[in-house]
């Protein structure tokens, strides 16, 4: 007989359960592993612990990780998923949706041989039919096949997702009991018995008056506890303390706030916990605030009162029936009457014991309102009453209406009902009754109109109506439809309210609400309060709709504007900085806001009171405020400074501006106002006071100095310009007939002069150009200081092309270029600007390095002052000509850069270099005439720039 390949599997895959049939049962040839036979013991030994184990258990094996699992592990793959299919599949295929995460595990252990853990792991997988979050405690362990490499890895695991969720759901129920606690605000508190100290929420503390971070004793909350209840509120602890007791505690009181004085009717609630030697170790609760429960139930009983009263003098008859036999619970004299039964008879007996006669016809309407909770109204219902010893054909109008508790159970029926069988038999009454109606509603000074049918037809309306709401014609609306003559209603909520009206037979009523009607004048925008009432037909439906209407549109618009000041002023007060107070003058009571307290110094929670804020007045004012006081009650204007004493002993300044308003017989009544903190506002105004008198005596100290100067400084001006006439006439004159006579000595005794003599005389020679060219440049920056000013709108081009012609020998000497921007025009004095130009040029051209041929460059733009890259002195506001001149020559150290411009400071030899050391301090002082700067910038062998920032105007 032919064995089969379970039967052959069965030699070498051994262990029991389910998966060890599917497991022998599959076809391995089909696989990478192969068949069983060619399996390595080690698999076979790993597989039989799997397969025979009651742990969890996983396995991954070779290189594709074929997958293995055993019984244990079967539920964690759900339904509908893994199971069976990923027997003997390759990881990768199997566990697709969470390989980025097991693959890193898996590579981890199969390199280094050492196992790993994880708890609380979340690893979602794919499970009955959808991916499930479920979190997994495992290891991943190596197993080693024959050689002892890492062929495998075997997973135990267990799943925890019930846990996890548990630990969630506990978190859940923690919040939602916090939650709880916060929406029934609840106070809540835990006694220790051995110290009589308690711990509890703020909302408790508040209500005994206790800052939140008070430590609360039990003697000081019982102090806080009415007179009344006090001793029973001791008694009731104790007992629920007492050993043996079942240590609940449940009792109310009332307890006052010895801060407020405000009073609380409380219910406490709690209980004792005792240890193992029957003592009590704690005592924990909630307290309710039960005042409004207590007034509440005040108000229940009286309005029961009331309403019994009520009902026993009703016209109507009204009974009440409880429970499935509709038991008579309380029924007034007119119901009795109107069914001809007395109260002892009738009273706390079935309805249908003493009525027998209506149970047909009333009994399955009962019975559908007490099950369904449906209300029932009749209308003109026809009811046999055996009444006074014979049977009656009467009408009644009446409503069952379900009487339900707490928990929304119907536990009654209360019945209303009105005898109308004399309207029945007298319809005519009815009709004039309707005209009656329809005068009513004509001559009624509120808007009114009635709507009939479900297609809201307008039958009637007042005038009022006409004239105030819709404004139209009557002869364009009575007979249409509502929304065809009132289209601009269907974009509203009006056509939703009267659908509902109108099917569920309740009346709607609004106050204010916003409506937009378009008559005959355009659109108009209305607060209405109004009310939809529906109008019942003789057959019991709502047949119409009567409308009721109240514009009510000058009040809300006036409401709203007082609403938007208020607003206004209140966001005004808080950008200003500033609080508002008003002042009871007759009960000397003062509100404020928050502002008011942190300005004298206390948070802005505290509450001052007036003569608080009077207790803080500095002692030196408070004759100048009261006196300002009395001024106001005078004048009606409030106002003052004054200093005021914080809480920390600092001084303060405070300003108060406020109104008197007057009562009809013109007594001040009360003052409005605001208070500003002016503290810093009064050290600035001393300040600015010393400053300003310090400043004063300054401007008269340095007039005095600037006369003196002035003076001074026309004595040197007249002694500059002799100098100046000296220089130019009596210093230079020997110094030509030095020079003159030295060139005649020269002409004609050249051959019999010795060599040092020649010498001699060439020295002297230069020595009087020297001396010539330093007068004239003293005289060149003497008339920088001295010659008058004449801006004039000058082209700056032109400047140069004249200095270019100037210096034109010069630069066809060195073979000099000049390369310039197109430059603009400017204010400038024309001669000194060109002295300027010619005086840097003339240096470039001067300090050129031997063998590079020069090359000048000249640049020019407008900027602010502001500007990014501008000279920080610059005026931010104004516009400035940017003049820029640099040269490729010798340079200089950058350390000079502000000395070059120094009178007689010179870099080089004299006989290196030429001149006098002037031109530079010419320079620097021309740019100060026109109210400019200049700077200089250097670098040895590689040039010189010379930045020049001037005013475009004067």
């Amino acid at each position: 007989m032919k064995s089969s390949k379970a039967d052959l599997n069965s030699q070498f895959i051994s262990g029991g359960g389910e998966m060890g049939a599917l497991t022998r049962a599959k076809d391995w040839t089909k696989t990478s592993l192969g068949p069983p036979e060619t399996w390595p013991q080690s698999l076979r030994t790993t597989l039989s612990i799997i397969l025979n184990s009651k742990f969890p258990m996983f396995l991954w094996w070779g290189p594709e990780l074929i997958c293995f699992y055993n019984d244990a592990y079967r539920p964690s793959l759900g339904q509908n998923g893994k199971h069976p299919s990923i027997l003997g599949q390759p990881a990768k295929e199997s566990w697709a949706e969470i390989w980025d995460i097991i693959k890193p595990l898996i590579d981890q252990v199969l390199n280094t041989g050492v196992a790993t853990f994880s708890e609380d792991q979340l690893i979602p997988i794919y499970r009955n039919g959808k991916i499930e979050d479920v979190y997994w405690t495992f290891s991943y362990s190596p197993v080693k096949d024959e050689s002892g490499k890492e062929a495998g890895v075997l997973v135990t695991c267990s799943e925890t997702t019930g846990k996890i969720n548990a630990l969630k759901e506990i978190k859940q129920r923690e919040d939602l009991l916090s939650f709880t606690i916060e929406a029934a605000e609840l106070g809540t508190w835990d006694l220790n018995p051995s110290t009589n100290k308690f711990i509890g929420n703020d909302r408790l503390k508040d209500w005994f008056g206790l800052t939140p971070h008070q430590e609360i004793e039990l003697p000081l909350a019982l102090g806080n506890i009415a007179d009344d209840d006090r001793q029973k509120v001791i008694d009731s602890i104790s007992e629920a303390l007492r050993p043996g007791s079942d240590g609940n505690y449940e009792i109310s009181y009332t307890i006052t706030n010895p801060l407020t004085g405000q009073q609380r009717r409380v219910l406490a609630k709690g209980k004792a916990t005792y240890n193992e030697k029957n003592i009590a170790e704690r005592f924990s609760g909630t307290l309710q605030d039960i005042t409004s429960q207590q007034n509440a139930f005040r108000q229940i009983e009286e309005s029961e009162k009331r309403f019994r009263n009520t009902v026993d003098q009703a016209p109507l008859g009204i009974t009440i029936l409880r429970g499935p036999e509709f038991i008579v619970e309380m029924a007034n004299q007119t119901y009795l009457e109107l069914v001809g039964r007395t109260g002892t008879s009738f009273i706390g007996k079935p309805l249908f014991e003493w009525l027998p006669e209506v149970k047909e016809a009333v009994g399955a309407l009962l019975t559908s309102v007490m099950t369904t909770g449906v209300p029932y109204h009749g209308f003109e219902f026809p009811v046999i009453l055996n009444r006074y010893g014979k049977n009656e054909q009467t009408y009644f109008n009446f409503v069952y209406h379900p009487l339900r508790e707490e928990t929304g159970d119907i536990s009654g029926i209360i019945v209303v009902a009105t005898e109308v069988t004399a309207s029945v038999n007298a319809k005519h009454a009815l009709t004039e009754s309707e005209k009656q109606f329809r005068n009513l509603v004509m001559q009624s000074p509120i808007p009114m109109t009635i709507f009939m049918g479900e297609d809201h037809v307008i039958e009637m309306a007042n005038v009022i109506m006409f004239e105030n709401i819709w404004r139209k014609k009557e002869s364009d609306v009575i007979g249409k439809k509502a929304l065809d003559v009132f289209p601009e209603l269907k974009d509203q909520k009006y056509p939703e309210l009267l659908k509902e009206v109108y099917n569920s037979g309740k009346t709607h009523r609004e106050l204010e609400s916003v409506a937009y009607v378009q008559g005959d004048d355009g659109m108009s925008k209305f607060y209405l309060d109004f009310e939809y009432a529906p109008l019942f037909g003789t057959d019991g439906k709502v047949a119409g709709i009567i409308i009721t209407v109240n514009d009510v549109t000058e009040k809300v618009e006036a409401r709203q504007k007082v609403e938007n000041a208020e607003q206004r002023l209140r966001l005004a007060s808080e950008a200003s900085g500033l609080a508002t107070w008003e002042l009871d003058l007759v009960n000397r009571s003062i509100i404020h806001t928050s502002r008011l307290s942190e300005i004298f110094g206390h948070d802005k929670s505290v509450v001052l009171l007036h003569q608080q804020m009077r207790g803080q007045i500095h002692p030196e004012d408070i004759a100048f405020v009261e006196k300002s006081f009395d001024e106001a009650m005078r004048s009606g204007v409030y106002s003052y400074e004054a200093r005021i004493i914080k809480p920390n002993k600092d001084i303060g300044w405070i300003r108060t501006r406020g109104t008197v308003f007057y009562d009809k017989d013109k007594t001040p009544v009360r003052i409005i106002g605001t208070l500003g903190d002016i503290t810093e506002e009064r050290k600035n105004r001393l300040m600015l006071e010393a400053s300003e008198q310090s400043l004063e005596r300054q401007v008269r100290e340095r007039t005095a100095e600037l006369e003196q100067k002035n003076k001074e400084l026309e004595k040197m001006n007249t002694e500059l310009q002799s100098f100046a006439y000296v220089s130019s006439h009596d210093l230079q004159e020997p110094l030509r007939k030095i020079r003159t006579f030295a060139s005649h000595i020269l002409e004609k005794e050249y051959a019999s002069l010795s060599d040092n003599a020649k010498d001699y005389f060439l020295r002297m020679q230069n020595a009087a150009k020297r001396m010539q060219t330093l007068i004239e440049d003293l005289l060149a920056y003497s008339r920088t200081s001295t010659v008058e000013r004449n801006f004039e709108n000058t082209d700056l081009n032109l400047i140069i092309e004249q200095v270019k012609t100037d210096l034109r020998e010069d630069i066809a000497q060195k073979n000099a270029v000049i390369e310039s921007d197109k430059l603009s025009k400017a204010y400038i004095i024309p001669f000194q600007f060109r002295q300027l130009i010619h005086n840097l040029i003339g240096n470039s051209l001067k300090f050129s390095r031997e063998g590079i041929t020069p090359h000048i460059r000249i640049k020019g733009n407008t900027m602010k002052g502001n500007s990014s890259g501008a000279p920080s002195n610059l005026l931010p506001d104004k516009t400035y000509y940017h003049l820029s001149i640099s040269d490729n020559g010798i340079g200089f150290d950058a350390e000079y850069k502000d000395r070059i411009f120094e009178v007689f400071q010179r870099l080089h030899g004299r006989d290196e270099y030429k001149g006098t050391g002037i031109g530079l301090s010419i320079v620097k002082k021309i740019i100060e005439n026109h109210n400019g700067i200049i700077l200089a910038n250097g670098e040895v062998n590689k040039g010189a720039t010379f930045d020049m920032y001037f005013p475009i105007s004067q």
